[in-house]
């Protein structure tokens, strides 16, 4: 037997590349991965929720979750026997020294060039890096997910409001109040709000108290999303706060309007060291990163203003008329989904078959 840990830190990495590559290889049962012992190591992060934990051990893959207070301890505590690290989330450098400490052979799965890869025995690419050292297997997001989850003559709107606790307290509340303004003019339109698996339990129930009566007056249906192949399908369009979710209804080929109230930039997750400023500072960061960033979605990064976004102070009522300005014109919306689906091409091959397959090999030869 011998130890296999993969590094991760939000939620983004853990359901959007850690959960295909699992439920790839148990949905084959190979007699050499019964001879492994699958850990996760969470990392400290700005952008978790505190339920990663949970929601890792419902994969019933891992034997053992270490928890993101116990990180920097596994520089001292080095595992008996031989390893395997997977950086799929974290400090790169950190990890990659850990990986040195432990003796390990080490992969990596990135979206970008770093400097520090040359810690890495095995580096995979979700995009064409152009660098014969990084082996480029595609998005690992793409294959738990739908090609065309689009449908032109659906009256279904999907609603995803974020995957940490303030996004209830805030962007819940917001979308109800579209969605009655939206639900006057368009009766015949059904709304679901997907809720993130990393949001607490208690925060939901709590919440879906408070605004149980408004929830039993509109055609809204509530899912804890936890497999987008089978929940998110036949949909017309969506609304969405950015971030992840913008890349997964991209490549579903579903429409949509991302938001971003900026009235509370006190609750905005931001990178490094700004991650702990307060105040004027951190509304002056955010300003700055608006400027440098015009667009937040995803798919805009692909092809410029390809999906509609509002940014900043803002209120409803002026959402709303941009809504309503989007469902008038259905060829608008079959327009935005065709430019999608050309954005982001179907996957030729399976990228958790490529990596497998690798880990296959490496164990032959290494252990």
């Amino acid at each position: 037997m011998f130890n296999f840990y993969f590094i991760v830190n939000g939620p983004g990495e853990i359901a959007g590349w850690l959960y295909p590559l699992v439920d790839w290889v148990k949905k084959r049962s190979f007699d050499w991965i019964k001879d492994i012992n699958f850990y996760t190591i969470l990392v400290p992060c700005q952008f978790a929720t505190g339920e990663e934990k949970r929601v890792l051990e419902e994969f019933n893959f891992f034997k053992e979750i270490i928890p993101p207070d116990l990180y920097w301890k596994n520089f001292v505590n080095k595992p008996k026997g031989k390893n395997i690290i997977f950086h799929f989330g974290g400090d790169l450098f950190f990890n990659g020294i850990l990986s040195k400490i432990w003796k390990s052979y080490s992969i990596a799965y990135i979206e970008k060039k770093y400097f520090w890869l040359f810690l890495f025995n095995l580096v995979y690419s979700s995009k064409d890096l152009k660098d014969p050292k990084i082996r480029y297997v595609g998005e690992l997001r793409f294959e738990n997910l739908n090609k065309n989850a689009f449908s032109k003559k659906s009256n279904r709107i999907a609603l995803f409001p974020g995957s940490r606790d303030y996004a209830l307290r805030f962007y819940f509340p917001f979308y109800l109040a579209l969605i009655k303004e939206i639900y006057k003019l368009y009766p015949d339109l059904q709304f679901t709000f997907f809720l993130s698996q990393f949001l607490r339990r208690e925060t939901i129930d709590q919440y879906l108290r408070k605004l149980n009566s408004l929830l039993k007056e509109l055609p809204i249906e509530i899912k804890i999303l936890k497999n987008w192949k089978e929940q998110v399908n036949d949909f017309l369009f969506a609304l969405t706060l950015p971030g992840t979710t913008t890349l997964q209804l991209g490549y579903s080929g579903i429409p949509m309007l991302v938001l971003l109230p900026l009235h509370r930039p006190e609750y905005l997750p931001i990178e490094g060291f700004g991650h702990f400023l307060k105040g004027r500072f951190r509304n002056f960061l955010v300003e700055i990163y608006l400027k440098n960033n015009p667009y937040l979605a995803i798919p805009n990064k692909y092809k410029r203003g390809v999906v509609p976004e509002i940014i900043g102070r803002f209120n409803y009522k002026k959402v709303i008329k941009y809504i309503l300005d989007i469902l008038e014109n259905r060829e608008l919306i079959e327009k935005m989904h065709m430019e999608l689906i050309g954005i982001f091409p179907e996957l030729d091959v399976s990228p958790s078959e490529i990596i497998w397959s690798d880990i296959y090999e490496i164990l032959e030869k290494n252990f």
